[in-house]
């Protein structure tokens, strides 16, 4: 089974599934990349929820000190 000259490359191995041919374009190696459209993150969404969050957590605690003095004094 051994072969007296060496392979020079992968192209000659016999048992390949599928044939090795260099710039075959299947391949997305040989395949400029695409330009995508900018996708929005989910980092985003995440700030912005947090936002709203703080906004509506600190305005109740303003309104609960607020209410706490006016009926204090």
């Amino acid at each position: 089974m051994s072969r007296k000259t060496p392979i020079r490359n992968r192209g000659e191995s016999t048992h390949n599934v599928v044939p090795y041919v260099p710039y075959d374009n299947t391949s997305d190696a040989y395949r400029p990349e695409q330009p995508r459209k900018p996708e929005t993150g989910f980092g985003v969404y995440v700030s912005l929820a947090s936002i709203v969050f703080l906004v509506i957590f600190f305005w109740f605690l303003f309104d609960l000190v607020v209410g706490t003095w006016e009926r204090l004094k």
